[in-house]
């Protein structure tokens, strides 16, 4: 399965450098992310700088990230995250082929998920777009806490969404968007690292874009069984961000 997914990105990303352009956005960013001020008090604070982007086709779509973490840390104590997927639309269906790998990385854990499936894409408006998915999950990890130290295989089903309203208040822009993650049926050693085989991972983010080049975004980061809480866990997440 790894390699199957590897290959598609590939050759979907050469496919890129010929293909007809639609859309194109990205930003640079400074996060500051209190998980000690939401609804679950989880002890921990941290900062990051990355870099964010989607783009377009007439073949289908891409969205990715790159954060570098903990740069307020001591030196050997960063981390990095790491997301890509891909829309591959199935001719006019509105249906895609779903295609995403996610990898973070600290000194304390190494885990990478890779993801195949299905989504639908043309759920979609003035100002606003719901794109469900549904995929199946195979991972790779490493941990410095157990009871599973590494972790191999796949890891069940994941449901997923990215959803967002576009809209303009006293003559400024703002975005609300929100991205849902639903994990089913983990793998043992996953679910007893994550407290069950069921897990919950999203935010819900506020986006003022305060020029054409300058946006601040506040983010409600939520999950539950998953980042290591046991149950409920939330994130307050404040950005800075240049766009381009």
């Amino acid at each position: 399965m790894k390699k199957i997914i590897s290959a598609l990105i590939i050759a979907l990303i050469s496919l890129s450098a010929t293909a007809e352009q639609k859309y194109g956005w990205g930003n640079v960013h400074f996060d500051y992310q209190s998980w000690d001020a939401g609804v679950k008090d989880l002890e921990y604070e941290q900062a990051l700088i990355g870099i964010e982007g989607g783009i377009g086709f007439d073949w289908g779509e891409m969205y990715g990230f790159y954060d570098f973490e903990n740069i307020l840390e001591n030196e050997g104590n960063q981390g990095q995250t790491a997301n890509g997927e891909i829309h591959t639309y199935l001719w006019d269906t509105g249906a895609s082929l779903f295609t995403k790998v996610y990898n973070s990385q600290s000194p304390d854990f190494k885990e990478t998920n890779q993801f195949i499936g299905l989504g639908y894409t043309n759920l979609k408006g003035d100002g606003w777009w719901f794109k469900p998915w549904i995929a199946r999950q195979y991972i790779t990890a490493h941990n410095n806490f157990g009871p599973a130290y590494d972790i191999n295989g796949l890891n069940g089903f994941t449901i997923g969404w990215n959803a967002g309203y576009a809209f303009q208040l006293f003559n400024q822009d703002f975005l609300f968007s929100n991205w849902n993650e639903i994990e089913l049926d983990r793998n043992d050693d996953y679910s007893a690292n994550n407290y069950g085989s069921e897990g919950l991972n999203g935010g819900l983010n506020l986006t003022w874009k305060i020029t054409n080049h300058i946006s601040t975004t506040f983010m409600y980061r939520y999950f539950y069984n998953k980042l290591g809480a046991d149950g409920y866990g939330d994130i307050l997440i404040y950005r800075l961000a240049y766009d381009f």
